[in-house]
């Protein structure tokens, strides 16, 4: 019986140090105008960020995509391609997918594999998607 509790103890006490080590965090943020006329506007950003992956979702009033597309042009090291109104940067190291942004009129989608790029890069992409998104709720 004692063999029995304790075996319980230990496969019970296992999901909790594991849930302890890893980190999820999602954000999600809306913004809009109290103004009504044409310049009023809508913004949603969802940002989630694992120990994996790192991914922003970003819809904002359309006269910003231009203002975006020069931000990533500077910050991506990745050439653009442009395709049917879509802009979109690729990385890819050694057949892995190391980032994907997607940038089209009003809408913008990032997703980046951290365990395909150096820590380095990682931490100067989201530095870079946290100075975007002060861009397209700011401006």
């Amino acid at each position: 019986m004692k063999t029995i509790i304790f075996m319980l103890c230990i496969a019970l006490s296992t999901p909790v140090v594991n849930a302890q080590t890893s980190s999820n965090t999602k954000v999600t943020v809306n913004y809009s105008s109290d103004d009504t006329s044409e310049k009023g506007y809508k913004i949603n950003i969802s940002v989630s960020n694992t120990d994996d992956t790192y991914t922003l979702k970003a819809s904002f009033p359309s006269h910003k995509t231009e203002s975006v597309k020069k931000f990533l042009k500077r910050h991506l090291d990745t050439k653009m391609s442009k395709s049917y109104g879509t802009y979109t940067w690729n990385y890819n190291v050694k057949g892995e997918e190391g980032y994907k942004v997607k940038l089209r009129k009003g809408k913008l989608s990032v997703f980046l594999d951290k365990d395909a790029i150096s820590i380095d890069l990682v931490e100067d992409l989201i530095d870079a998607f946290g100075d975007l998104r002060d861009l397209i709720k700011d401006e």
